[in-house]
């Protein structure tokens, strides 16, 4: 063991983004720290999430370009064709780099780091493969599963997940999204720009992380220019010679492979958490505190993915640092959490940023509109498509968020979370400059809808 303390000030379990992030942080303040890695090596991020799925997106559009290339003149594209175990080859190349990192970074801390599975004996107590290690603290950061209902379990062998999409070779040629979280909505779009048949399934009308009907239905007239889409559906499930069949009683769709994105499940099965009689939620979470991320009345804190809550990368960051600051009582003010944002790297772009959730509920709330059919650089570039829903208090006019589907969607709303952060008005944001012509415009444009109901 690379620390020989009698008992730690904190043990980390999980060198996740959250767990590595929590270590950093527990450094500052204590030598007497230990991380407990049990899982691959890497982050999910840098592994099967973030950086190769944009890999694979980014390919997908630069190929889906080829469409519009002859209206702006150029010609030959019609020959153009995508190899897709070429491109899946490209894109573990891509991830290897990013991992290589983190194992650097891994490696950086090997004096702080310890490889097992841990499990609680007490709340004080860890067992990592039968050695007994005993601490003040301990952070959770355990990271999370790809979740697969029940009814698909019988089909495994055609079962496609984020963990396993990226080690194919190849990918079937009629796929069917089982859930269109932010996972499936961009694997949906990214496999159909690529010439794949897919058929794109949700439960719920509402995909992605919006709440605003009209974004909502954005999105799905976005996503049905590449694919099928069947929302407000959960189809049957049954094997034939022909392929996998999914059908409900108005439609059938028979496909070669099942990219399953019906979301994360917690890793916390293996700690042992239940024996000493943690309150925990449906997903078998325990309850904590969202600012402290401590568990009522344990030394026991919880962060990143494994609280299943906002699974972002940046989120498992602060949280892990959070965790860490808490748990040892560091004696001054931590800062609050950030304001929410989430990013889904469709075409065009999805991004929600504040708490719209409440702003659609409250009845003071003032919404500011823009379509971009007609902005200017959208239709200069042919990406004229797309919609902004911006909120703001109706006395005052201080911003309480968006959601966005458009063309640099990702950009307005870092946009928007630096005035969401600053506290900023209306009318304080109009007074920035918008260039043109820039697709920023079209912000401006929501603003200055928003601006005129405001009560002053």
């Amino acid at each position: 063991m690379a620390r020989t303390y009698h008992t730690f000030d904190l043990i980390i379990i999980g060198a996740g983004t959250a767990g590595i992030s929590a270590l950093k942080e527990a450094r500052k303040h204590t030598s007497n720290v230990l991380l407990i890695h049990g899982g691959p090596e890497g982050t999910t991020c840098a592994r099967v999430g973030c950086m190769p799925s944009k890999s694979l997106i980014h390919a997908a559009k630069l190929y889906d370009s080829h469409k519009k290339m002859p209206a702006a003149g150029i010609i030959g594209s019609q020959g153009l064709s995508p190899d897709i175990p070429r491109i899946l080859t490209k894109v573990r190349e891509k991830r290897d780099h990013f991992v290589s990192h983190m194992k650097e970074e891994t490696e950086s801390l090997e004096d702080f780091i310890i490889q097992g599975t841990a499990r609680y004996e007490s709340p004080t107590t860890i067992r990592v493969d039968g050695k007994l290690l005993h601490t003040k603290a301990s952070i959770i950061a355990t990271g999370s599963s790809p979740f697969i209902p029940m009814k698909y379990r019988d089909y495994k062998p055609h079962i496609i997940t984020s963990d396993t999409l990226f080690e194919r070779k190849d990918l079937p040629k009629r796929m069917a999204v089982v859930g269109m979280g932010a996972i499936g909505l961009e694997m949906a779009q990214a496999f159909a720009m690529l010439g794949i048949d897919v058929t794109a399934i949700n439960k719920n009308k509402k995909v992605g992380v919006v709440n605003d009907p009209k974004i909502n239905d954005t999105i799905l007239e976005a996503l049905a220019e590449d694919m099928k889409v069947w929302v407000n559906t959960d189809p049957d499930v049954r094997q034939t010679k022909d392929g996998i069949v999914l059908h409900t009683k108005e439609k059938e769709a028979i496909v070669d492979g099942i990219f399953m994105a019906a979301g994360r499940k917690p890793n916390l099965s293996s700690l042992g958490l239940k024996r000493m009689g943690i309150d925990v939620n449906g997903s078998g979470v325990p309850l904590f505190n969202r600012y402290t991320m401590q568990i009522p009345n344990y030394p026991i804190y919880i962060a990143g993915d494994v609280t299943d809550e906002r699974m972002i990368l940046h989120e498992a960051s602060d949280e892990g640092i959070r965790a860490a600051f808490h748990a040892l009582k560091v004696d001054k003010a931590h800062s609050p959490r950030y304001p929410q944002m989430q990013i889904i790297f469709t075409k065009p772009v999805i991004a929600v940023v504040g708490d719209t959730a409440y702003a659609l509920r409250h009845d003071r709330t003032v919404i500011g509109e823009a379509d971009f059919e007609n902005q200017g650089r959208a239709t200069l570039e042919d990406k004229n498509f797309g919609k902004i829903r911006l909120f703001a208090d109706e006395e005052g006019g201080y911003i309480r968020g968006a959601e966005i589907m458009a063309p640099a969607a990702e950009h307005l709303a870092h946009f928007l979370a630096q005035a969401l952060t600053q506290h900023l008005t209306l009318k304080k944001l109009l007074k920035t400059p918008f260039y043109h012509p820039t697709l920023e415009e079209g912000l401006k444009t929501a603003l200055k809808e928003a601006q005129k109901k405001v009560k002053t």
